[in-house]
């Protein structure tokens, strides 16, 4: 092709280019009628062109662009929203005159107990026991005549002429009260009172609680005996 007629030719694109932008300006409505002004190459092609997507589909023959829905514009925020920072729900605080749910149930009024009747102390109990009058005629006081009964055999102390305390056994038997040392007549240990008579530890003598004569064992000779009296109430013995 001569170079006067591609002259001719662009000249026409141009001029025809100009003419119909001066159109589309003028009536937008026929732009977008009539289509992008990309070339449609093959089937399926997709564009968006001012604001509307068109696909590229066959008609007789031909490739044509087929207008399809308007694409919404996206509205961009123009500064991103800081997201609140959530405030913490303060707990609730229990208030000071909120009643318990439970109801709370009275405890049981402790029943008191009976009151001890306190035991009389030994200086009581002998304060109150008859005192026992003086008769040097009968002797020295021993025991009182209630301490030893019927069929009984005790040991109690007194004190003699010399103010020694000893140990005395005495014995009831027929109401008559009998009265004896309790030095062995063996070896001089002291005997002791032993369910039926009257028994030394050291060398197994035994001796009559009533008479007071040697029985058993290597004691020959009765226990040393005493006179004994009662009145009023008392025992007493000379020693």
């Amino acid at each position: 092709m001569s170079a006067w007629i591609q002259k001719v030719v662009r000249r026409r694109e141009v001029v025809g280019g100009l003419g119909l932008s001066t159109l589309f300006l003028l009536f937008p409505s026929l732009a977008i009628a009539a289509g992008p002004t990309l070339k449609a190459t093959k089937v399926g092609q997709k564009i968006v062109w001012r604001g509307y997507v068109y696909t590229v589909v066959s008609s007789k023959g031909k490739l044509v662009w087929k207008q399809g829905g308007k694409v919404a514009a996206a509205t961009a925020s123009a500064s991103a929203t800081p997201s609140s920072t959530p405030t913490p729900t303060p707990s609730a605080t229990p208030s000071a005159t909120a009643k318990p749910s439970a109801t709370a149930t009275p405890s049981a009024t402790p029943t008191p107990s009976a009151t001890p009747t306190p035991t009389p102390s030994a200086t009581a109990t002998k304060s109150a026991e008859p005192v026992a009058s003086a008769r040097p005629d009968l002797g020295v006081f021993i025991a009182f005549s209630s301490k030893l009964k019927e069929g009984d055999i005790a040991i109690f102390p007194a004190r003699n002429s010399k103010g020694q305390l000893l140990n005395y056994a005495l014995s009831r038997k027929s109401g008559v009260v009998k009265a004896f040392s309790t030095v062995c007549t063996h070896a001089g240990c002291v005997v002791q009172v032993n369910q039926v008579d009257l028994f030394c530890a050291c060398h197994s003598s035994n001796f009559d609680a009533f008479s007071g004569k040697a029985t058993g064992g290597p004691a020959n000779d009765p226990l040393e005996s005493y006179k004994a009296s009662e009145a009023d109430g008392a025992i007493y013995i000379k020693i």
